[in-house]
């Protein structure tokens, strides 16, 4: 028992660590970036420490690998800089991000990660931990070849002691600096009894009803969960007219998106559609934003530098972005064409852990798999997701038909531009990658939503607030932590009586295989780790299979 407690303080204690940290480094991109003209709450201001940590971990990989020292300087500079500006966060939000913390870590007890935390999520960032940059590391494996910023983050929390433990605390993290927003601005707009409360409400409800397995978030829904703030930011700017600078700190969420999960680029269209409605000119010397757009400059940069010198694309797997044929360590055009198809193939339900139809080429081209998709993915997962929105939707429009006020105005701004968009962005999203895990949860949330709002009639505001109104907010907020917590703690329960290897056994650490292992030497430096099956926590680099390798200029280059 006491080493239970011990272990449940001990990461209690590294979340709050981390968390100052992240602030740190928000606060001081908020300075440098936007000079302090940009009023954010302090969970926004979070997600900006995030955007400056995945650029710093983008860059101190091309020299050093993440190691223990790495991190304790990344971690420790954070700190210093949350405390140097402590004066300029506000007490009251300080104990409101606490409060969120002890009413979700529940969430964070698992003993069984994503089921692709054997396979990439961990050797991935185990291999940034152990390694700088390697040339090539695509040919590996299949895992080492997806890239997602969220796993650059997860490798600046291994740390002395606490090892890999904390290794889902930036999806926890920004779940927390979501719901602080959504918090926040429940608090900030009750009284006018806005669509932007309304909004607020409706999202708090849905992410920590459905999204209550952490297994679950892997490198995807993280970024699904930011588009509510992206989208929130916008319903704010073109019903207010916010502060310019607003836009460019979405188009800096946006960012993240896009690091996270490369399909979240047809989002970035939101940000000139806002200057457009709002018909403001982004180019002018009074509203360009230099050091954004010079940081902006520099992520790209790292981004695509990362990708490319891990597989030989851009963008992997779209092949119109790869140089495979042109470069030795890279992958062969066709096996990213092989790859590409596969992963289609995989989101349209042509395989699945038991089977696999014989000719995946054809499966996938024009409606051919749309029958096979519905029977087996739509009416399993897809319609119950829809239903739960449905619900959500129903009896918060029984609950606020006669409170929340939606004017014409805003009414016609969605009718006319977001809901086609998001349309748009439903229908490539069904014949590329029709798996809700790829980018489907949030349009679809968004869009019944919309539908629902325009069932709402014009209203007038009412100053007055009446007791049953301030009592149906408490009330929703009150029952999402309950089922939030209810489901977490059935599930810390049922984790405790499995009968397979996640069985908890070191709660609350989750289960890690070790595994044998053979070291390859090159020039007398261990090069390369073989195993079999998933990597695990094998030292990296880890692959299958025998990879031949060069050293230049202390890189390592792997070829194929």
């Amino acid at each position: 028992m006491s080493e239970i407690l011990i272990n449940i303080f001990s990461i209690f204690s590294f979340i709050i660590i981390f968390l100052f940290s992240y602030l740190g480094y928000g606060i001081f991109f908020l300075n440098k970036i936007f000079k302090s003209n940009l009023e954010i709450d302090l969970g926004q201001i979070g997600l900006l420490g995030i955007f400056l940590l995945i650029n710093i971990s983008y860059l101190s990989n091309f020299v050093i690998p993440h190691n223990y020292f790495h991190n304790i300087i990344i971690l420790m500079v954070g700190l210093i800089l949350f405390f140097i500006n402590f004066k300029k966060f506000k007490m009251q939000d300080i104990k409101l991000i606490f409060l969120l913390i002890l009413l979700t870590i529940t969430f964070f007890f698992i003993s069984k990660n994503h089921d692709d935390f054997p396979y990439y999520h961990l050797p991935l960032a185990l291999h940034l931990f152990e390694n700088k940059i390697t040339i090539g590391s695509g040919l590996l494996n299949y895992g080492y070849r997806h890239h997602s910023s969220i796993l650059f983050l997860n490798s600046l929390t291994f740390l002395p002691y606490i090892k890999y433990y904390l290794f889902n605390l930036p999806n926890y993290l920004i779940l927390v600096f979501v719901n602080f927003i959504l918090v926040k601005e429940i608090l900030k707009n009750y009284h006018s009894k806005s669509f932007v409360l309304y909004l607020s409400l409706i999202f708090i409800s849905i992410i920590n009803i459905k999204f209550t397995r952490l297994s679950e978030y892997g490198t995807d829904l993280a970024g699904q969960i930011l588009l509510i703030v992206i989208f929130l930011n916008f319903f704010k700017n073109i019903s207010n007219r916010e502060n310019i600078n607003l836009i460019y700190f979405n188009a800096i969420l946006l960012l993240i998106t896009f690091s996270l999960k490369a399909y979240f680029i047809l989002y970035f269209f939101l940000i000139p559609l806002t200057f457009y409605i709002l018909q403001i000119n982004p180019f002018s010397k009074k509203n360009f934003n230099n050091r954004l757009f010079i940081f902006a400059i520099i992520f790209f940069v790292l981004f695509f530098l990362q990708n490319f010198l891990s597989t030989g694309c851009l963008i992997y797997p779209i092949t119109l972005t790869c140089f495979g044929d042109n470069y030795f360590w890279s992958l062969n055009i066709s096996e990213v064409e092989r790859m590409n198809t596969w992963l289609e193939l995989w989101a349209k339900a042509g395989a699945t852990p038991n089977f696999q139809v014989e000719n995946a080429e054809n499966y996938i081209k024009g409606i051919n798999w749309i029958y096979q998709w519905l029977d087996i993915y739509f009416f399993n997962k897809v319609l119950d997701f829809i239903l739960i929105l449905i619900f959500i939707n129903t009896v918060f429009y029984f609950l606020f038909k006669n409170e929340i006020h939606i004017d014409i105005k805003t009414k016609k701004l969605l009718n006319k531009f977001i809901i086609p968009f998001l349309f748009l962005i439903i229908l490539f999203w069904f014949f590329k990658h029709p798996s809700l895990r790829y980018g489907g949860y949030f349009p679809i949330s968004i869009l019944i939503v919309l539908f629902a709002v325009n069932l709402y009639k014009k209203s007038k505001i009412k100053n007055k607030l009446n007791k049953n109104y301030l009592l149906k907010i408490k009330g929703i907020l009150l029952i999402t932590i309950i089922i939030f917590n209810l489901k977490n703690i059935v599930r810390i329960n049922y984790e405790f009586g499995r009968e397979d290897q996640y069985k908890f056994t070191n709660f609350p650490l989750f289960f890690v295989k070790e595994k044998k292992y053979k070291s390859l030497k090159l020039d007398n430096k261990q090069y390369l780790n073989i195993t079999e099956g998933y990597c695990w926590a094998t030292p990296s680099p880890c692959s299958n299979t025998k990879i031949n390798a060069r050293i230049i200029s202390d890189y390592l280059f792997f070829e194929k």
